[in-house]
C-alpha cells in the first residue's frame, strides 16, 4: 500500500508541476510582450532600441528553452528555483537598463514576488522583496547627487511603498493558496492513514487483480475479495450466495464463477438479462440493491436465491463493452448498505480491467495455438506430399540407375533407353518439386497478383499431371489486398489439389468474378464426387479435416465457403469474400 501511494504521489506531483510550469512559461511570454510594449510607448525612451532587442532576445531564448523542456516533459527537480532566480535577475536587469526605480518598469517587480510566494510560501516572497529593495537602494546610492537628493529620496520612498504594498498583497494571497511545494503527496499520505488497516489488505488484494492474466483466477478473485471486503466492513454476512454472470456465445448470462450454490442445477442456469435487477444494472451501468430474488422475473429461476431477502448487483463494464454482472444475495433483510455497494463497485471496476486483460490474453493464446496448429498441419501436408511424390520418384530413380549400370555391359542399347526414361523421370520430379514450392509461396502472387499465380499453377498442374485447368476470369478485377489474395490462393490450391488427388478428375474449371460487393471464386471438377453430409458427420473419427480447414481459412478474410458434391457428378467449391470499401 505504501509503495502504491508513493508511486501515485510521484506521478501526480510531476503532472501538477509540469502544468504549473506551463502556466508560468506562458505568463513569461506575456510579460516579455508587455515589456516591449511599455518600452516602445515610453516617452522618456529609458531603454534604447538596441538594448531592448538584446534584452528581449536573451529573455526569449531562456523561456524558449524552458518551453522545450516542458514540451518533452523533461521536468528537472531544481527547475522552480532556477526559473525564480532567472526571473529575479531578469527584472533586476530591466530596472538597471531603464535607469532606476522611478520609471513604469517597477510594475514588473510584482511577477517574481508573486511567484516566490505562491511556490515557496510568503517568507520567500518577503525575501524577494528585500532583494529588490536592496537593489533599489544601491541604485539610488550609486547615483546620489545632492542637487537631486529630494527627488531620489522621494523615488526610494515610492519604490519602498510599492514593494510593501505588493508584499502585503502577495502574503494575503499565499496564505489562501497553499504553497506549490506542498504537493499532493501529503494529501495521499493523510488519506492513506485514514483508511483502516484491515481495509488496506483488502485493497492490496483487489489491486493485485491487475497483475494476473489467468481468466479463471480473476473470476474467482472477484467473489473472494468482495466477500472479504464485506466482512471487513464489520458486518459479517454469513453464508451469502455469490455469482459472476458472464455472457455466453448465445448472448445469455451464465454463472462463470459462484459461491454457496445449493443445487448443481444452478450452475447451468441461463438468463437473458432483459428484465429485473440484473437488466437494470447492466442497462444503466449503475450498481443496485434489491430485496427478495423470488420476486425478480429472472433471478427467481435460481433455486439458490429463493430464500434470499437482500441482493446487491454490480455490472462488469469496460468502456462500451459489458461482460456481465456480479451478484451477492443474503438471507438477511437489508443486509447490504451503501458501503457494501461502493466497495463492490470499486472491486468490480478493477476486476473488469483485469478481466479485459485476461480475456485479451486468452484470445491471443488461442490465436497462437491456431497458428501453431496450422503450421503443424502445413508441415504434415508437406511431409505427406513429399513422401507420396518426389520421395518415391527419387527412390525409383536410384533403383533404375542401378539397373541401367548393370545393363551398360550386357545390353548397351537397353541401357541407353533406360537412361532416357530416367531423364524424363528426373525432369518430372523437378517439375513436381517446383510445383510444390510454388504452392507453398507463390512469388508471382506478390508481384503480379492472383490471376497470374493461378495461371502459373494451372500450367504446372497440366505439365505434371496432364489435367487441363480452364480459368474464366472475364468478370474478375483485382479488388483484394495481398493478404486476402494469399488466403484465396491457398483455398483454391487446396480445392484443385483435392480434385487431382481424391476426386480423380480429368478436367478442372476455375471461375473468378466480382458480383456487386462480393469477390466470387469457384472451383469445379468432373471427378467422382462424394457425400458432403456423410463426410462432415464422420470428422470425429477421421484424421483429415480438409473441409473444416477450407472453411476456417475463408473466415480469416471474412468470407464464406460452400461445397456442393454428388457421388459420380463431380464437386463444386464456392468462395465468397466481401470487398472492403464496397457496399451493395
Amino acid at each position: 500500500m505504501r509503495v502504491w501511494v508513493k508511486e501515485a504521489c510521484t506521478v501526480t506531483e510531476k503532472n501538477r508541476q509540469l502544468s504549473g510550469e506551463w502556466v508560468l512559461s506562458l505568463l513569461r511570454w506575456g510579460l516579455l510582450a508587455c515589456v516591449v510594449v511599455v518600452a516602445v510607448l515610453d516617452p522618456a525612451e529609458r531603454i534604447s532600441t538596441r538594448v531592448l532587442v538584446l534584452f528581449a532576445l536573451a529573455a526569449g531564448i531562456f523561456n524558449a528553452a524552458i518551453t522545450l523542456l516542458l514540451y518533452f516533459r523533461l521536468y528537472l527537480r531544481g527547475l522552480p528555483v532556477l526559473t525564480l532566480v532567472v526571473d529575479i535577475v531578469t527584472i533586476l536587469a530591466l530596472l538597471h537598463l531603464s535607469g532606476g526605480t522611478g520609471g513604469p518598469y517597477i510594475i514588473f517587480v510584482t511577477f517574481p514576488l508573486l511567484i516566490a510566494a505562491l511556490r515557496f510560501g510568503w517568507p520567500a516572497g518577503l525575501l524577494t522583496a528585500g532583494i529588490f529593495f536592496l537593489d533599489g537602494a544601491l541604485l539610488i546610492a550609486v547615483s546620489w547627487e545632492m542637487e537631486q537628493a529630494r527627488e531620489l529620496i522621494f523615488q526610494l520612498g515610492w519604490y519602498t511603498l510599492w514593494l510593501i504594498l505588493v508584499s502585503v498583497i502577495v502574503s494575503v494571497v499565499s496564505e489562501r493558496v497553499p504553497p506549490a511545494e506542498m504537493t499532493d503527496r501529503q494529501a495521499w499520505e493523510t488519506e492513506a492513514r485514514m483508511v483502516p488497516e484491515h481495509l488496506k489488505m483488502v485493497y492490496e488484494m483487489a489491486a493485485s487483480l491487475s497483475a494476473t492474466l489467468n481468466y479463471e483466477r480473476v473470476l474467482e478473485a472477484i467473489l473472494d475479495i468482495s466477500r472479504l471486503g464485506f466482512d471487513e466492513l464489520g458486518m459479517r454476512l454469513g453464508q451469502s450466495v455469490g455469482l459472476v454472470l458472464l455472457y455466453d456465445d448465445e448472448g445469455r448470462l451464465a454463472p462463470a464463477s459462484y459461491r454457496n450454490l445449493v443445487t448443481r442445477a444452478d450452475e447451468n442456469r441461463r438468463i437473458r438479462g432483459n428484465a429485473g435487477m440484473v437488466a437494470e444494472a447492466i442497462s444503466s451501468g449503475q450498481a443496485a440493491i434489491g430485496d427478495s430474488a423470488a420476486d425478480d422475473p429472472e433471478l427467481r429461476a435460481f433455486d439458490s436465491l429463493q430464500s434470499s431477502k437482500s441482493i446487491v448487483c454490480v455490472p462488469l463494464r469496460a468502456g462500451f463493452e459489458t461482460y456481465g454482472a456480479v451478484l451477492f444475495a443474503s438471507v438477511k433483510a437489508k443486509a447490504y448498505t451503501v458501503e457494501h455497494l461502493e466497495l463492490l463497485t470499486l472491486f468490480c471496476n478493477q476486476a473488469t480491467i483485469a478481466l479485459q486483460n485476461a480475456s485479451l490474453y486468452r484470445s491471443l493464446r488461442q490465436e497462437r495455438d491456431k497458428i501453431v496448429d496450422k503450421e503443424e498441419e502445413a508441415r504434415h501436408k508437406l511431409a505427406r506430399e513429399l513422401h507420396d511424390g518426389p520421395t518415391q520418384d527419387v527412390a525409383a530413380i536410384a533403383m533404375r540407375l542401378n539397373f541401367a549400370r548393370l545393363l551398360l555391359d550386357r545390353d548397351p542399347a537397353r541401357a541407353r533407353a533406360e537412361l532416357e526414361r530416367l531423364e524424363d523421370l528426373a525432369h518430372h520430379t523437378v517439375r513436381e518439386i517446383r510445383s510444390m514450392l510454388f504452392a507453398l509461396r507463390p512469388v508471382v502472387l506478390e508481384t503480379e497478383g492472383l490471376l497470374a499465380a493461378l495461371n502459373m499453377y494451372a500450367k504446372n498442374l497440366q505439365e505434371n499431371d496432364s489435367i487441363p485447368v480452364t480459368i474464366d476470369a472475364e468478370d474478375y478485377q483485382d479488388c483484394l489486398d495481398l493478404e486476402a489474395q494469399g488466403v484465396v490462393f491457398a483455398i483454391l490450391d487446396e480445392a484443385m489439389n483435392n480434385a487431382r488427388k481424391h476426386a480423380q478428375a480429368s478436367q478442372i474449371w476455375v471461375r473468378l468474378a466480382v458480383e456487386e460487393d462480393l469477390f466470387v471464386a469457384k472451383v469445379r471438377d468432373n471427378g467422382q464426387g462424394f457425400d458432403v453430409e456423410n463426410v462432415e458427420n464422420s470428422y470425429g473419427s477421421r484424421g483429415s479435416l480438409g473441409m473444416v480447414n477450407l472453411k476456417e481459412r475463408a473466415e480469416l478474410v471474412g468470407g464464406t465457403l460452400s461445397i456442393d458434391s454428388v457421388p459420380g457428378r463431380g464437386t463444386s467449391v464456392t468462395l465468397l469474400v466481401p470487398i472492403a470499401g464496397k457496399t451493395s
